[in-house]
């Protein structure tokens, strides 16, 4: 039998009738990993048609989870893969950590990058499995080389992890966290541009580098890095006046309270 028929009559058992609804009161635990993960196709700014939207206007849930598996079960990795992601953080409809790493290994193995971070996601917060950082780094990895650029970032954050959760040998390595926010600015991954500029800035466990540094932070926040329109305007604030006020603006403008209070101090001075 070919390996998408197993797939097929695998999922055809795995995918309950019906879904349970998420709880009116949720508890401590649910709220905090109610968030985590991340649908084949996040929404843009604006987007009313995705994924998202279409959960939070649903009318009929049950409806749409019908939708959903027979978009599953006709061979659409994408809708595994946010089958998987709904049940692991159980926002819409009551999650089951068993059956979300199910259908998210049956994604991944398929090529979705989404379902590969998903289950690091599932590893690094231990949602119905032991919590494990190395785990939960070879998944990011997998989600990286398959074209999440998001993924890097989340390596440089486990590799600065400084308090692990749980009983596990995990070792800290600021420069392997600084190549892998490297690698995700090289890919164009916003959030990597900001952190490598930071650490170019500073000297932090790199050697400093100004030019560098400007040219990560300043693609950074052109792209609405609020953080990074903040360094740069701390750094030409006592050196550049036209270039502070620019960037100061711009953060501004991206709600930073740091950049507005530099403006009201500016204002008050002689």
């Amino acid at each position: 039998m070919p390996a998408a028929s197993n797939i097929h009559s695998m999922l055809a058992r795995l995918l309950p009738e019906r879904i349970a609804p998420a709880p009116s009161r949720p508890g401590q635990r649910h709220r905090l990993f109610a968030g985590i993960g991340l649908p084949s196709q996040p929404a843009l700014a604006g987007e009313r048609f995705g994924l998202i939207h279409r959960l939070d206007e649903a009318v009929d849930m049950h409806a749409v989870y019908a939708d959903l598996c027979r978009q599953a079960l006709l061979g659409n990795v994408a809708v595994l893969n946010d089958l998987g992601w709904i049940w692991l953080n159980g926002k819409y409809w009551r999650g089951d950590t068993v059956l979300a790493g199910h259908l998210l290994r049956m994604a991944a193995l398929q090529g979705n990058a989404a379902a590969w971070f998903n289950l690091g996601q599932q590893h690094y917060f231990g949602k119905g499995v032991d919590i494990s950082y190395a785990n939960a780094a070879e998944y990011y990895r997998h989600a990286f080389e398959r074209g999440l650029l998001h993924a890097a970032a989340a390596l440089g954050d486990l590799y600065e992890e400084e308090v692990c959760d749980g009983d596990q040998d995990w070792q800290v390595d600021p420069p392997q966290a600084y190549q892998w926010f490297l690698r995700g600015a090289q890919r164009g991954e916003t959030r990597c541009r900001f952190e490598v500029g930071y650490r170019l800035l500073h000297g932090l466990y790199v050697e400093p580098d100004t030019k560098a540094a400007l040219y990560w932070l300043e693609l950074a926040a052109a792209t609405g890095v609020m953080q990074a329109a903040e360094e740069l305007a701390v750094h030409f604030s006592r050196r550049d006046a036209a270039r502070y006020l620019g960037w100061r603006d711009q953060a501004i403008q991206l709600g930073s309270t740091l950049a507005l209070t530099m403006k009201l101090e500016d204002q008050i001075q002689p």
